[in-house]
């Protein structure tokens, strides 16, 4: 007898972005095939809303 497991909204976000960055062995051979379907059932991860990291310019010409 199959069990019905149910996942918060942020429990399928974390689900999403593991299989969407699924290490190499996973990426090959028959594994792929299964991937491929687990990514379909979830869908892609959902982008994150706001700013990104704020990027700082350094001028380390002094260290050449």
């Amino acid at each position: 007898m199959q069990k019905e497991i149910f996942f918060t909204p942020e429990e399928m976000q974390i689900i999403r972005v593991c299989l969407h960055n699924a290490p190499i062995p996973y990426d090959q051979g028959e594994g792929a095939k299964e991937l491929k379907v687990l990514q379909e059932k979830v869908g892609p991860p959902i982008p994150r809303k706001g700013e990104g990291e704020i990027l700082v310019e350094c001028d380390l010409e002094k260290y050449q």
